[in-house]
């Protein structure tokens, strides 16, 4: 027996419902994402962790509405979340390629109280990536 779409939307409730979890389930996690960004950075590594279950929920969705009959925006959903998680893994391991960079730009900054200091870690940080990239 076929279920009963829904009003105006032609969904049936099951799919609807599945839909909405998705989206729930993937607003929740990019907001776990954004919080564990602003750790430290020894504890920002768990930013990861968030962002690999954005891809394997996105890639299973993905999957998923491959075998329905979905109109293509509803595909964009998951492949916009996919691309999201990939640039932000991307950011996460350019983090951890220049850690100690990373790690002294973050230290100066803390102890640095005007615009002047600021812009002199900002320098410092700058000579110390440039020489990071020439040792590879």
């Amino acid at each position: 027996m076929a279920t009963k779409p829904s009003r105006a939307n032609g969904l049936s409730p099951e799919e609807a419902a599945r839909r909405v979890k998705f989206s729930l389930s993937i607003a929740v996690l990019f907001v776990l994402t954004l919080i564990a960004s602003g750790l430290p950075l020894p504890q920002r590594v768990v930013v990861v962790a968030p962002v690999v279950v954005v891809m394997v929920v996105a890639v299973r969705e993905m999957r998923r509405l491959a075998g329905v009959a979905a109109p293509a925006l509803t595909r964009f959903g998951p492949l916009l979340a996919l691309g999201l998680s990939v640039l932000l893994l991307l950011g996460a391991i350019t983090q951890a390629v220049f850690y100690a960079p990373q790690k002294q730009y973050e230290e100066c900054l803390s102890g640095a109280n005007t615009q002047a200091a600021q812009a002199l870690c900002g320098q410092q940080r700058q000579r110390t990536m440039f020489g990071a990239l020439m040792e590879f």
